[in-house]
């Protein structure tokens, strides 16, 4: 399954999701990164090989810049712990997330692949 660095604006809820799904998820703030520049996170993504799971546009716009780290962005209205489940769900079933290595998936009311 995949590897997944969970940001910190991620629900509780959603990251418990994953792991029962069986990724291997941690959040930012378990890995010392709480508070830290999304620079910093990348870093850390890259070297772990994790795929950054958040609701930060940022993220997708530093993507741009380097195309080296995978980000997958939610852009739900209104961000729920529901609304968000709900549209990983439906993600998932069109992505393979263990082949995603570099890309960037915005999640909103429809799935966008960028690589």
């Amino acid at each position: 399954m995949a590897k997944l660095l969970v940001d910190e604006n991620i629900p509780l809820s959603v990251m418990k999701w994953l792991q029962e799904e069986g990724h291997d998820v941690v959040r930012v703030s378990q890995v010392g990164l709480k508070g830290e520049k999304d620079e910093v996170i990348i870093d850390f993504a890259r070297k772990e090989r994790r795929i950054i799971l958040t609701l930060d546009l940022d993220f997708g716009c530093m993507y741009y810049f380097s195309r080296d780290f995978a980000v997958i962005v939610v852009r739900v209205k209104p961000p729920t712990p529901q609304n968000i489940l709900s549209w990983l769900r439906k993600a998932f079933k069109k992505i393979d997330l263990d082949k995603l290595d570099k890309g960037l998936i915005i999640i909103s009311k429809k799935v966008r692949i960028i690589t």
